[in-house]
């Protein structure tokens, strides 16, 4: 059962299964906002939909195509292309990934592709962190949907779900529909490489491009060590990368005393419209305001536990969730279990190790 649940939990963060119909034409799609004039964001119309492939978002000015993030595919990086093209003959100029996760970055091969003057961007953890996995990924890329598939295929023989929780129909219909395009999604995988930024900065990127003035920030650690945001200021829109998840945040390794410190520099930017790196615009900070209290509630209990001395394994199962995730999943089960694989599986061994002093580990 342990065995099954890591499965689950690889695939909600990178995976190969897709909720979609096997009939829709193109499980590897983004639908397309125009935030501000100029300004479009690349939206997942379910952002539980797997495979959970990150948000992006770019820029059109007089001097070039600002992209920031490229898709977790070369199917996704391809669509970005079609997208740029289909509004404006400027091609992209800059591309900076603000994390290392796959799901924001596996799409770049096709952008260097279709535009190889390109200069790529990333932070110096990010970028490190791409070329240190890229064999690893090379040789992942070949067992991972097969695994996943056996995995699945043995949940649904067992009428549980990867968690190993008993298959509620929702659960049961999502698996069943997902097996019917694993096949695309490999040969997806087949031809995904690793495409490596050249460039990288600690703390502030800003460019000057016609009339726009784009900005690119390092707030501090939040999902990784290595968050880049997008900013703005004219526009007063922001593209947080996966600091800002939903509608059920992605911890997979938090660091969870300074993520606060971010989420309150992006609310005091003032913003007006928020591109997060998976659900979708938020046009207001409330939801900030709710990862805020998640992580601050986890925290004061954390703290309070490790002071009386409990052990790692009694003081994750004391924290107490009841208040805060019935404000993300509104009592709906499939929701529920999204939390318990998303947060309560890792916050709050992040939280401990916190207050032991140690950061969390980030696995590829």
């Amino acid at each position: 059962m342990k065995t099954l649940r890591a499965f689950g939990l690889g695939l909600f963060a990178c995976a190969q299964i897709s909720l979609v119909d096997a009939a829709r034409a193109n499980a590897l799609q983004f639908t397309w906002q125009e935030v501000a004039p100029g300004v479009w964001a690349a939206i997942r119309d379910d952002a539980l939909e797997l495979p959970q492939e990150g948000n992006a978002a770019f820029v059109v000015t007089e001097e070039g195509v600002v992209l920031f993030d490229a898709g977790g595919s070369p199917a996704l990086g391809e669509a970005i292309v079609a997208k740029v093209r289909a509004v404006t003959r400027q091609p992209i100029t800059h591309v900076v990934i603000s994390h290392w996760h796959g799901d924001h970055m596996r799409g770049l091969q096709a952008i260097q592709a279709a535009f190889p003057q390109i200069r790529v961007f990333a932070h110096p953890h990010t970028r490190d962190f791409i070329a240190a996995t890229r064999e690893k990924w090379l040789k992942r890329r070949v067992s991972m949907v097969p695994n996943i598939k056996k995995a699945v295929e043995s949940a649904l023989a067992k009428n549980v779900d990867l968690g190993g929780r008993p298959l509620t129909a929702e659960e049961k219909a999502w698996l069943q529909r997902g097996l019917g395009i694993a096949e695309q999604l490999n040969q997806e995988n087949l031809r995904t490489d690793y495409a490596i930024p050249k460039f990288a900065f600690t703390d502030r990127l800003v460019l000057h491009l016609g009339s726009r003035e784009i900005q690119f920030l390092h707030l501090g650690r939040a999902h990784t060590a290595g968050d880049l945001v997008m900013w703005l200021p004219h526009e007063k829109i922001i593209a947080t990368g996966d600091i800002v998840t939903g509608p059920i945040p992605l911890m997979p390794s938090p660091y969870s005393k300074e993520y606060v410190g971010v989420l309150n520099q992006i609310k005091a930017l003032d913003f007006k419209k928020l591109v997060p790196g998976h659900g979708p615009v938020e046009l207001d900070a409330g939801y900030l305001d709710l990862l805020i209290d998640l992580l601050q509630t986890t925290e004061a209990q954390m703290k309070g536990l490790v002071a009386q001395g409990f052990s790692e394994e009694d003081a994750i199962a004391k924290i107490d969730f009841s208040k805060v995730e019935s404000r993300f999943t509104k009592g709906d089960s499939f929701l529920a279990h999204r939390f318990q694989d998303y947060v309560t599986a890792s916050l709050p061994s992040a939280a401990y190790q916190a207050e032991k002093g140690r950061g969390p580990a980030e696995q590829f």
